[in-house]
């Protein structure tokens, strides 16, 4: 059978266009795009303005966004960091260009400071757990900078009904200016698992 130099030419054209045109994988749920999407266009004009109100008030927004956002499911993301043992385990997942979701089990480890105390003067209740047990159970399956799918809950500090205020406590413009170029938010993981490949 001949081939010939025209064909392979455009079938590899074809394969390389083709490539051009997937999403990249923090696209590839339309809540987690939304999400990534409403943070860049909060912090874009603020990081641009130089304002230090502008950058105070996108910060705050940003927070509102990901308390709005609340539950969600199947996210893409990226484990970068595993901290701690199984009882007092902290994790960093990257879900987007610079945009990460940390959990954490260790209250005192994760939540030093203003907030920490806060809570335990509203209760006398344990602050529930950043990561359920299922995904404590499948993040000793996991490499570091393995792709995951994950689901869980943004916005109040592991379900506790506390808003993450962790980055409005006493921050300066700088702090203001560093989370809106590299937002942390605090998260409930309820499941993670390997990113089944396409």
């Amino acid at each position: 059978m001949i081939i010939s130099r025209r064909n392979i030419v455009l079938g590899g054209s074809a394969f390389v266009l083709a490539g051009c045109f997937d999403r990249p994988w923090y696209e590839e749920n339309a809540q987690q795009k939304a999400f990534l999407d409403g943070l860049q266009v909060l912090a874009k004009p603020a990081l641009a303005s130089n304002n230090p109100l502008r950058l105070e008030e996108a910060t705050k927004k940003s927070l509102e966004l990901a308390a709005r956002t609340g539950a969600f499911t199947d996210w893409q993301g990226i484990l970068r960091t595993v901290e701690g043992n199984a009882q007092k385990v902290a994790i960093t997942i990257e879900i987007g260009p610079q945009v990460s979701l940390y959990a954490f089990n260790d209250w005192a480890l994760g939540m030093a400071g203003a907030v920490a105390d806060l809570f335990s003067t509203r209760s006398r209740e344990s602050p529930p757990p950043g990561l359920s047990d299922p995904a404590i159970a499948a993040l000793k399956t996991f490499r570091l900078n393995e792709r995951v799918t994950l689901s869980g809950r943004l916005g109040e500090i592991a379900g506790s009904g506390l808003f993450d205020l962790t980055n409005l406590l006493g921050k300066s413009d700088a702090d203001n200016r560093q989370f809106l170029q590299v937002p942390r938010f605090v998260a409930r993981i309820e499941t993670l698992a390997a990113t089944k490949k396409k």
